[in-house]
C-alpha cells in the first residue's frame, strides 16, 4: 500500500532514482554469481576426464554459460549507465546536499560503484 504524499519532485527523482540503482546492483550481483557458479561447473567438465553423458551435457551447459555471460554484461552495462546518470542529477541539485535523500542515493551510488567493480564482465559487450 502506497502513501499519496506531495513531495519535491527533485525529492521523488532522487527516491526513484536511488530504488532503480539498488534494484540494478542486486540483480547484477544475483547474475554475476550465476555466472561464476556456471563458469566453474562449465571447467570443471571439460577439464576431468568426461564420460559420454557429460561431454553430451557440455554443449548445453556452455549455451548456459554464454547467455548468462551476455545478460551478466548487459545487467553491469545498464547499472553503469544509471549510475552516472544519478552522478549527474545530484550534481544539478546541489540546494538538496544536505536532505536525507541526498544522502541515501549517495550510499546507493557507492554501492552501485562497487558492485561495478566485483562484478565487471569478463568479456565486454560491444
Amino acid at each position: 500500500m502506497f502513501r499519496r504524499t506531495n513531495a519535491d519532485p527533485v525529492i521523488r527523482q532522487f527516491i526513484l532514482r536511488t530504488a532503480v540503482l539498488n534494484y540494478l546492483g542486486k540483480s547484477l550481483r544475483e547474475q554475476y554469481n550465476e555466472y561464476c557458479l556456471l563458469r566453474t561447473q562449465h571447467e570443471n567438465i571439460r577439464l576431468k576426464t568426461a564420460s559420454d553423458q557429460e561431454l553430451e551435457d557440455l554443449p548445453t551447459l556452455s549455451e548456459l554459460f554464454e547467455m548468462q555471460q551476455l545478460k551478466t554484461a548487459a545487467t553491469h552495462r545498464l547499472l553503469m549507465r544509471e549510475y552516472q546518470e544519478l552522478l549527474a542529477y545530484m550534481m544539478d541539485k546541489s540546494d538538496l546536499w544536505d536532505s536525507q535523500e541526498y544522502f541515501k542515493a549517495k550510499s546507493a551510488l557507492g554501492a552501485a560503484i562497487h558492485n561495478l567493480r566485483v562484478c565487471a564482465p569478463t568479456k565486454p559487450m560491444d
